[in-house]
């Protein structure tokens, strides 16, 4: 690659309806966090709220009534028009995609629907204009259909996530999709030379061996209280982080995913200070698999999955159509050079009937964050390497 000059950020300011975007996306990104841990307290999890905002916003699309309230609520849309709500994802993806040049950011959606059934004329334009989606018409009764989907999915996350469906159901005439891909290099790279084996302490009291990588030069965020430790590690330019956030004294994970909001991070961020202290952290790599109905039920969205939803605004001719489920799938791995990440959503729709040095060595909870716009690309916990 031909060295440019400097890779400086290429930022500028949001707009109001962008801001807000990112806002919401932040807020449902620690709800839905909160909505899984609860449920998987002692595993790891790791999802991308973008990802799943943006296959939900294309449904959206074709809500209507309460269901298309429900789902604004649910994904914290304030007062806004349609076109304001949408434009703000093209515009975010399109800054996001254009920040750094040493971080690869892509996004890419596509709607694919059964050949039986035609897609209204709005629904489509909407979607390709705001959100670039491929729509493609396929015979859902065959089973090359699978493969042609899957095989979408795996070429949009760089080979990282190969499939997101196992079947099509019978009532099945449409999935909505969204694809991310992130990799990122660190500004100041873990020395692989000094990669070793060392001990994380996992909640339940016991430890297990592991490899840590190790910073030996480097510069990075640390803010502490009585709650948390935490610690922002950035990539390429500086624009892009990993943000890690370690219960401090006796507090376990759980305890701390309550005090996980945007207000917190914001403060804790303008509070941490630069620090060049030698950083220690678990090398790991995630794999992550969650059908998200349970929890978007939980936070609002129910009369979406239910008979009674009102999606008239998306195939022709038919009104009984829902939600049968939403599918998230990720993927990350996080080593001496940087971090790569890929994260798929599928939305189906049915007919219904410190001292001078630093360790990460226990459970954390992890972003990948970009600053100018504040944006929460991916969050999880790391329970066990």
């Amino acid at each position: 690659m031909v060295d440019e000059g400097p890779n400086t950020p290429n930022i500028r300011p949001l707009t109001v309806q962008e801001q807000k975007t990112v806002t919401s996306s932040n807020d449902f990104a620690f709800r839905s966090f909160a909505e899984l841990s609860k449920a998987e307290e002692a595993e790891n999890i790791f999802i991308s709220p973008l990802s799943i905002s943006m296959a939900l916003t294309m449904a959206f699309n074709g809500a209507d009534g309460e269901t298309k309230q429900a789902i604004g609520r649910t994904l914290g849309f304030e007062e806004a028009s349609d076109e304001d709500i949408n434009k703000s994802f093209k515009d975010l993806i399109a800054l996001l995609q254009g920040i750094d040049r040493k971080v690869i950011f892509t996004s890419a959606n596509s709607l694919w629907h059964s050949n039986l059934v035609r897609l209204q004329a709005p629904f489509i334009k909407t979607n390709k204009e705001y959100f670039n989606a491929t729509v493609q018409g396929l015979d859902f009764a065959s089973p090359a259909s699978v493969g042609q989907i899957n095989s979408w999915v795996k070429n949009s996350t760089n080979n990282k996530i190969d499939k997101i469906l196992d079947e099509i159901k019978r009532d099945q005439v449409l999935f909505l999709i969204n694809a991310i891909y992130f990799k990122g290099t660190w500004t100041y790279p873990f020395d692989k030379n000094l990669t070793k084996p060392g001990q994380f302490l996992l909640e339940n009291g016991s430890s297990v061996t592991h490899d840590f990588m190790t910073m030996k030069k480097g510069e990075y965020l640390y803010y502490r209280d009585n709650t948390v430790d935490l610690i922002d590690l950035p990539y390429g330019n500086e624009q892009y982080s990993m943000t890690i956030v370690m219960p401090s004294g006796e507090n376990s994970v759980q305890n701390i995913i309550p005090q996980l909001n945007p207000d917190n991070l914001s403060r804790w961020l303008a509070e941490g200070r630069e620090v060049s202290w030698e950083l220690q952290m678990p090398k790991f790599k995630m794999e992550y698999e969650e059908e998200l109905n349970a929890m978007l039920i939980d936070l609002g969205m129910g009369v979406a999955f239910s008979g009674g939803a009102d999606f008239s605004r998306m195939i022709e001719g038919h009104n009984n159509l829902a939600i049968s489920q939403v599918k998230h799938k990720t993927f990350v791995e996080v080593n001496e050079e940087g971090t790569e990440a890929a994260a798929v959503t599928s939305v189906g729709i049915e007919l219904t009937s410190m001292p001078a040095s630093y360790r990460v060595d226990r459970p954390f909870v992890f972003m990948i964050r970009e600053k100018s716009s504040g944006a929460i690309l991916f969050i999880g916990k790391l329970m066990q390497p």
